[in-house]
Formats: structure tokens, C-alpha cells, sequence
């Protein structure tokens, strides 16, 4: 079955685009309808005499690629075949091979090529950790997109070592250009072969020229046996020149262990060499004051404080000074007010009667002094009037501090009026606290005394004369 554009593959790849063709497939760009992506899609060509060998190897590619995941690493999505066709279908690298770049640009600075290299190292160190040989690394089947990402390519001639033995023995496989010297003897392919490999590839980009030439194929398999490996420029940096050596011996014991030191020994380099081609740090070159770091402040432990701690620090602290604002100074437009003249009301002056306070106890019936004693406690005047009619005679204790009291008063303001005289008594019966009396002076009323919590009303036992001269009945 020939293969054309256009053609669907399992009723879901269609070919699009042929992108290569070799002595025993070819390579398709293709489009996956399902999943509505693009894919590579590998197959034998239809044009060549079958044979099963070459179907064993596909199927062989298509196992060893299909348990391999690493981002360097071009992913292998389904395999079929049809017809005594087979088909790999695989993901599509939209990017240019390292050959491609080597052709095109000669000799890599060390500092882009590192990169490719360490990349490539650890996809093949994963390959190598499943037990696949590549036993085809070459600048050919390394893809390096624009960004700088690779991934390796073409498991094709890969050998597995939990696999059935393909090739006859004494067969030899690879590229002639970068195979390692135990291969082109005719032995086992190893994990080293593959470093050994890479470091063909390593040599190339840094002298733009492969390490051995001949007329034919097996003229540059012998010379991977037999000659010594050309030196490098002395121009690069001598670890990367000493390692990519190492890489080049002839025998496989003298290589590094495994892929995974080529890798962390070339990004090793790779960073010291950055380092050396950073500029130097602004500081130095120019005159610019650093940057000052805001340190933060120390630690302090919490300290928990009580409720009444917590208070009087408060009352101990300053409060904080309210920022002062500055007011524009606006003048205030001047209201002219009218000049209008209060009137002068003018006082009636009263003359307020004198009252003469005498120190002596003014004489009281001894029964009317009896019966108030009996009825109600003495309670303070509190008008002028009843001011002169003090009665001393309810308590001997209460007169003595009142004639103490009343005699200072009269000393230290001898010429009192009445109303003074009042004042003075109502803001000494405000000094007392437990008892606010309302005292009535009416001839016909009984006395009142209220307290604050309740109210007390006492009668009074006076004798009214009848009009015969005799004593009433008490009221």
C-alpha cells in the first residue's frame, strides 16, 4: 500500500505532509481528528520488499518508546498496523534538529551548547534507568525548539535488555560518525555507548567538525578504535575540554558512570561560566549609594496583663498629642451692631427688718416644751421669721452646738441682715446629709418632717384658749 497525502490511518491519523525518507520508512506530518491535534506519524514503506525483521524492529521501537516519559524525550502516543504496514504515531516536534543548527552555524559557544547537552543527558540517563539503549545518538535525532527545549527522537534502533535479540552478532549498528568503539567491533551496546556518543556530539559543536573522517563508513569505524581523539581548542575552558575528553575514551570503564554525572558535571560548568560573563554588579562600576535593608525589629515576648494592669498603664501613659492643623486666617467681615441702650431698671430698696439674736435661752412653758419634746424632733427653721422663734428647749445637746454655731456666725459678721442670716441657715441645713426638712410655720397646720425614703406627719398638742379664758381641748 502506498501511502499519499490525504490518507486516513485507523480512521483517525491523516496524512498530511511528508517530512522524511529513509532506506526503510518514512516520516509523516499528520493530523490527529479525535483529539484535534497535530502528531508524527513513523511507518515502513509500502515500496520495499516486506520483511519481518524490520516489522519486529517497529514493534520493538514502538515497546521501548512507549514506556519512556521524561519531558527530553518525544512521546509515543498509539501503534498499528495494517496490510503488513506498521505505524508509529508520535508527538510532533515542531522544531529544527541539532544538526540542522550545526550546519548552519559551524562551532556553538559553550554557554548555548551546554544546555543541549544537559537536557540530552538527562533524557537519556531515564532511557538508560528503564534499560533502553539508544545506540543512535547523533545531532540528527536531537530536536532543539526555538525556546531551547530538546527532545530526543528515534528509539528505532534501540535495544532493550528485556528483549529478544534482533540484530545477527557481529552486527554492527548506528552512524558511523558517532558510534562508540565497542560497537564498531561488533559488541553489546551499554549505557556508556551512548555517553561515549554524546561526546561526538559535544566535540562537533565546540570545533564546528567531527573528530574522525574517512572515505567510507568503516574507514571512520576503525578510526573510533584506533586513533586518538584530536585535542580541543585551547581557546575553551579547560574542564569542559578535560570532560568532553573523558567522555572519548576508548574504554567504556574510563566514562563517567552514567548520564546523570554528564549531566550535573556539564551544569556545573555551564554555571560557573555564566558566572564569569555576568557583568559586574552596578555597585562596582558605578558610583550609586546601595540600597539600605529595612530590618525588621527584634522579638519581644506577649506579656499578659490583667485587667486592672492593663488599666492604670493606660491612666499612666501621655495621651497623644493631636496634630495641629493650621487654619487659614480668614478675616471675619465686621457686622456693624446697633448701638440700642438697655434700660436701667432700678431695685426698690427695701429695707430688711433686723433681727437681735440673743444668746440667752428664751423662756417656753415647760408643758408646751414637754408635749414637743414627746411629739416631733427639733427641725431648723428655714425663714427669717421662724428664725426668732427658735426653740431651744427640745434637745440641751442640739442647743449647745446651735449656740456655738450661731456665736461665730455673730462674731465674725456682726452687722447680718435677714436675708444673709437665711442663707446661712439653709446651707447649714444642707450640710446635713440624712435629714432634708420642710418645716410649716402656719398657726393652724401641723408640722411636716420628710426623710428620703418616707414621709412622717406628727400632731401637734397645743392648747388654744376658749374665749371664757380657759384651756380648749387640744387639737
Amino acid at each position: 500500500m502506498k501511502l499519499v497525502e490525504g490518507q486516513l490511518i485507523n480512521r483517525r491519523y491523516r496524512l498530511d505532509q511528508r517530512l522524511a525518507q529513509g532506506g526503510m520508512g518514512e516520516v509523516w506530518k499528520g493530523y490527529d481528528i479525535e483529539l484535534q491535534r497535530p502528531v508524527a506519524i513513523k511507518a515502513l514503506r509500502a515500496d520495499v520488499s516486506a520483511d519481518a525483521s524490520q516489522l519486529r524492529r517497529l514493534r520493538a521501537e514502538a515497546h521501548n518508546s512507549a514506556n519512556l516519559a521524561h519531558p527530553n524525550i518525544a512521546a509515543l502516543f498509539d501503534y498499528y498496523e495494517h496490510d503488513g504496514i506498521g505505524f508509529l504515531i508520535m508527538e510532533f516536534v515542531d522544531s529544527q534538529s541539532l544538526a540542522d543548527v550545526y550546519r548552519a552555524e559551524g562551532a556553538i559557544p559553550p554557554t548555548r551548547l551546554l544546555p543541549i547537552l544537559i537536557q540530552t543527558a538527562r533524557g537519556l540517563y531515564v532511557a538508560h534507568s528503564h534499560g533502553v539503549i539508544h545506540r543512535d545518538v547523533k545531532p540528527a535525532n536531537i530536536m532543539v525548539s526555538s525556546t531551547g527545549e530538546v527532545k530526543i527522537t528515534d528509539f528505532g534502533v534501540s535495544y532493550s535488555t528485556n528483549q529478544a535479540q534482533i540484530t545477527q552478532d557481529g552486527m554492527v549498528v548506528g552512524t558511523a560518525q558517532y558510534i562508540s568503539p565497542e560497537q564498531a567491533q561488533g559488541e553489546q551496546a551499554t549505557p556508556q555507548s551512548d555517553i561515549y556518543a554524546l561526546g561526538v556530539v559535544a566535540y562537533e559543536g565546540l570545533c564546528g567538525h567531527r573528530p574522525f573522517t574517512g572515505a567510507t563508513a568503516v574507514d571512520i569505524a576503525a578510526a573510533h578504535v584506533n586513533d586518538p581523539v584530536p585535542s580541543l581548542p585551547e581557546n575553551l575552558d579547560w574542564q569542559l575540554r578535560e570532560f568532553v575528553m573523558t567522555m572519548l575514551a576508548k574504554d567504556p570503564l574510563d566514562r563517567p558512570k552514567d548520564a546523570l554525572v554528564v549531566s550535573s558535571t556539564l551544569a556545573k560548568i555551564e554555571r560557573r561560566l555564566l558566572d564569569q560573563e555576568a557583568p559586574e554588579p552596578i555597585s562596582q562600576t558605578l558610583a550609586v549609594k546601595p540600597v539600605r535593608r529595612i530590618m525588621s525589629k527584634p522579638y519581644k515576648p506577649l506579656t499578659l496583663l490583667s485587667a486592672r494592669d492593663w488599666a492604670q498603664r493606660q491612666s499612666s501613659q501621655p495621651s497623644a498629642a493631636q496634630p495641629v492643623v493650621a487654619q487659614p486666617n480668614i478675616a471675619e467681615p465686621a457686622i456693624a451692631q446697633p448701638d440700642i441702650a438697655q434700660p436701667v431698671i432700678a431695685q426698690p430698696n427695701i429695707a430688711q427688718p433686723a433681727v437681735a439674736v440673743s444668746e440667752q435661752p428664751i423662756a417656753h412653758d415647760e408643758a408646751s416644751n414637754q408635749s414637743d419634746a414627746e411629739s416631733a424632733p427639733y427641725s431648723k427653721p428655714n425663714t427669717p421669721s421662724d428664725f426668732g422663734n427658735l426653740d431651744k428647749s427640745n434637745s440641751n445637746e442640739s442647743d449647745n452646738q446651735d449656740a456655738a454655731w450661731l456665736s461665730n456666725v455673730v462674731d465674725d459678721q456682726p452687722a447680718l441682715s435677714a436675708v444673709d442670716i437665711a442663707q446661712t441657715a439653709a446651707a447649714y441645713s444642707a450640710s446635713i446629709p440624712s435629714v432634708t426638712p420642710i418645716f410649716d410655720v402656719s398657726d393652724d397646720a401641723p408640722s411636716a418632717i420628710s426623710g428620703h425614703h418616707e414621709e412622717l406627719h406628727i400632731e401637734e398638742n397645743v392648747q388654744s384658749p376658749n374665749s371664757d379664758g380657759t384651756e380648749g381641748a387640744a387639737r
